[in-house]
């Protein structure tokens, strides 16, 4: 389970605002962080759709039933929200919940939401996933609690379609086979298919823009790393990024044209920044995402310091850091001392903390 804060946000203009609430998929269960379960993947995914940002507030607990939800959200503060997903059902279904009961349920939850809302809350109600033998259960047994989940899955979605601001939203496996796991992949594949929902319900009254003159960038100033505020924020995303992809080390690096900084840096002993170059300079010229899965199979960095001594680098991945006017000025990196493999998936968490570095750049 997560032992983070119950939040994930995707950095943007004008962000979105989304609770979840529920059991089961908005818990985060077989991930540390929310940052990797649904919530994490649901505000990257919505803003990559939407070009804003998007803030995910999570309220979860494993045991929580539709009555339980329908407590909540009647004490929760809609008014914040521009969309309520709901993620009930996983309990209800191992205890073979009589479809009577849900119903009743359902219909009272949705009817709170309404009276809360008042009637126009964009609300999405997420299919009950497949349960499969992770939970080591007998076959019988499976088919009963999967047939009771179609059934209460085809209540929902009955119900959603008689009310014009909730919808229902079906997922699957990952693999579209029967196996459903726990991790940060499934939660990615969930986020794909409720994102594009939300996306199309979320509407934004748009202004005609002023013509403002924009001030002329100056060129970046090593300086603004020394400031208290932007210091500690950069400090926190290269936590975030030790963390989130469990690797060895992680920094935050700069550089103007001259010199390269270390502002922050975890998880290896003494890497001289005059060495960096040959690693960060691959980042800090392309627009992309950088990786090197084994950097003893890259002729560039077989024989470099960090690879053949000092700290034994393996992997390193580089996303890049930009000013204001698109100049590229650093890279939030992970690296580890074990060859690893890196998915889209590592690509969208990696562009997202570039993106808060250079959110604490600009604070």
């Amino acid at each position: 389970m997560p032992a983070d804060a119950p939040l994930a946000e995707a950095v943007g203009p004008d962000p979105d605002r989304v609770l979840m609430l529920g059991p089961g998929k908005s818990t985060g269960f077989g991930v540390y962080t929310h940052e990797l379960g649904l919530g994490g993947h649901l505000a990257r995914t919505l803003s990559a759709l939407t070009k804003r940002g998007c803030r995910v507030d999570i309220v979860a607990d494993p045991s929580m039933s539709v009555a339980d939800a329908d407590v909540v959200i009647g004490w929760a503060r809609l008014e914040r929200f521009d969309a309520l997903v709901l993620t009930p059902g996983e309990r209800d279904i191992l205890r073979i919940r009589s479809v009577f009961t849900w119903r009743r349920d359902v219909t009272a939850m949705l009817n709170t939401i309404e009276k809360r809302g008042g009637g126009v809350m964009q609300t999405f109600i997420v299919g009950i996933a497949p349960v499969n033998e992770m939970l080591s259960l007998p076959e019988p047994l499976l088919r009963i609690i999967n047939a009771n989940a179609a059934a209460l899955n085809a209540i929902s979605e009955e119900l959603c379609s008689a009310r014009a601001s909730v919808a229902f939203v079906p997922v699957t496996p990952p693999t579209g086979g029967p196996q459903v796991l726990p991790e940060s992949r499934t939660y990615a594949h969930w986020a794909q298919e409720i994102a594009p929902a939300i996306a199309s319900r979320l509407s934004h009254v748009s202004m005609l823009p002023i013509a403002i003159p924009l001030p002329v960038a100056s060129p970046f100033d090593g300086t603004v790393l020394t400031a208290t505020s932007a210091s500690a924020a950069l400090t926190a995303v290269m936590d975030s990024a030790c963390r989130m992809f469990g690797t060895t080390g992680a920094a935050v690096t700069f550089h103007d044209h001259e010199a390269h900084w270390f502002t922050s840096t975890s998880g290896v002993g003494d890497m001289r920044r005059e060495e960096a170059g040959a690693f960060c300079s691959a980042a800090f010229t392309s627009h992309a995402l950088v990786v090197l899965e084994d950097t003893l199979r890259d002729e560039r960095f077989v024989d470099h310091p960090w690879v053949a001594r000092g700290p034994q680098i393996r992997f390193y991945a580089g996303y890049p850091i930009c000013a204001p006017d698109g100049e590229i000025i650093g890279a939030v990196c992970v690296f580890d001392t074990q060859p690893r493999s890196f998915d889209s998936s590592h690509e969208t968490l990696l562009r997202e903390l570039a993106k808060r570095a250079e959110s604490a750049m600009q604070q």
